[in-house]
């Protein structure tokens, strides 16, 4: 008699354990790029970037300095420096690659 097993429960219960690591990895990179990318001139801002864990899978990188958003953005009078989001385009292939592989 033949049995068969299967690898899919060890797969999951590993996976996940991986992927969670993965976005947490994420949020680091996203969080230094950013402050790379940020404008200095107090410091203010570029001390500002901070990550934070929303669950297993879900976090956030955000700044809370009230100015962000227009030096992000730009405005009539100021030009745009972007952080966050070329900070997020730049870990992302990073970010695939890492939870492609705890599928492996």
């Amino acid at each position: 008699m033949m049995m068969l097993t299967s690898r899919i429960p060890s797969i999951i219960a590993s996976s996940s354990t991986r992927v969670s690591l993965a976005v947490r990895r994420a949020e680091a990179n996203i969080e230094r790029r950013a402050k790379a990318k940020s404008r200095y001139d107090t410091g203010n801002m570029r001390g500002g970037w901070q990550s934070e864990k929303l669950g297993p899978f879900d976090g956030m990188v955000f700044n809370l300095v009230s100015y962000t958003i227009y030096n992000e953005y730009g405005t009539v009078h100021m030009a745009a420096q972007p952080m966050i989001r070329p900070a997020v385009e730049e870990s992302r292939e990073e970010f695939e690659r890492d939870v492609k592989k705890a599928y492996l």
